[in-house]
């Protein structure tokens, strides 16, 4: 009888609820969706690296490097400018949010992930270089991310991409060159799971917002043949699983502050790349094309009232609200009018006259920002 209930209890611990050493976590402050599409999906020989960023700051403004940057960049950002940004050389770069893990960077006297990524948007052209960066930071120990969680580093130029994943003393790379790359805020690269200590809720979010992101990018492919910069403005707006789905949370979600869509112009990088940006909540404004040949950006853009505006909209109407059609029929029009410029500046460029094609490009986009601004009034 003894051995009896000792075989009892035993199954009685191993089936019984487990208390596990962190709590089921909420949402974190930086809870973001990102990913890669390469030019064997973009039908016109370009790739684009597109990110939600989920976080509590909510005043978004577009930066520009400053005249004595070593090389010139756009971004969004808040305090530190760098949360989404692509360079003249044709590098662009974002940071997700990884896991909950054994070993978080801790220490608030090192960098932010936006400092890093302000530091390789100035002295990297390349995503492989980008790569070199991080590590050289990496290893250097100058690094940190509040929150208790490591980091996710997407680095895309012309020709290739990288996802980085790393905890404060471990990271691993993971390279592409076709199709797609998603990530939330799980790790994907080998090795990386033995560092986590995400709940399973957390884990079953991240995934889910991932399989949107995925199922989304596909069903562009199935519809156009291609993925475009429009589609992926329509997917980041995407707030709503699937009906059968245990989880509520979409690629678009309360926490969703900015997007941007950054597009990598294979041939002339420094003048017809450009960054698609939301300052605010995807649902709440338009996308606003900035060139990274850009002098000049509306006074709205760049002092955080755009951004306020957009905040707003959001408090009066509802994260969930529809989004107003004549604001898609404006991106799509726009849209067809950009490209157009694009294609003009193209033509300049070919016969060396770049100065041209800057202002066209620059007037082409300064047009359709006042355009914005009276539309969102």
């Amino acid at each position: 009888m003894k051995k009896f209930w000792s075989v009892v209890a035993f199954f009685g611990t191993l089936f019984a609820p487990q208390v596990f050493a962190f709590e089921d976590d909420p949402e974190l402050d930086h809870e973001c969706t990102s990913w890669m599409v390469f030019h064997d999906l973009t039908g016109n020989n370009t790739n684009i690296l597109h990110k939600n960023r989920d976080a509590k700051e909510r005043d978004i403004a577009v930066f520009i490097s400053p005249a004595d940057s070593p090389r010139k960049w756009i971004a969004i950002g808040t305090d530190i400018p760098t949360n989404m940004a692509i360079n003249a050389s044709g590098l662009a770069g974002v940071m997700n949010s990884g896991e909950k893990c054994i070993d978080p960077p801790t220490d608030s006297s090192k960098k932010r992930t936006p400092a890093m990524l302000q530091v390789i948007m100035e002295s990297c052209d390349t995503a492989s270089q980008a790569v070199d960066k991080l590590k050289e930071l990496h290893k250097a120990g100058d690094y940190w991310h509040a929150g208790g969680s490591g980091s996710i580093f997407f680095f895309l130029d012309r020709n290739e991409g990288y996802i980085c994943e790393m905890t404060a003393k471990n990271m691993t790379v993971s390279s592409y060159k076709e199709g797609i790359a998603v990530r939330a805020n799980i790790w994907q690269n080998p090795g990386m799971y033995k560092y986590s200590r995400s709940s399973v809720k957390s884990y079953l979010n991240s995934s889910a917002r991932a399989y949107v992101a995925i199922s989304g990018l596909n069903q562009l492919l199935d519809k156009n043949g291609k993925i475009t910069v429009e589609g992926i403005f329509d997917l980041s707006r995407h707030c709503r699983m699937p009906e059968d789905s245990s989880e509520k949370r979409s690629v678009c979600g309360r926490t969703t502050n900015s997007s941007a869509s950054l597009e990598l112009d294979s041939q002339y990088p420094d003048v017809l790349s450009t960054g698609y940006f939301t300052l605010g909540h995807p649902r709440h404004t338009v996308y606003l094309p900035v060139p990274v040949c850009v002098e000049k950006v509306l006074p709205a853009m760049a002092d955080f009232s755009w951004s306020k505006a957009v905040c707003a909209r959001f408090d009066k109407l509802g994260f969930d609200a529809p989004v107003p059609e004549k604001w898609l029929a404006f991106e799509k029009e726009y849209m067809t009018k950009y490209n157009a410029a694009k294609a003009e500046a193209r033509k300049l460029l070919d016969s060396g006259k770049r100065a041209e094609a800057v202002k066209l490009i620059n007037d082409a986009a300064a047009e359709i920002w006042n355009d914005a601004a009276a539309l969102l009034k």
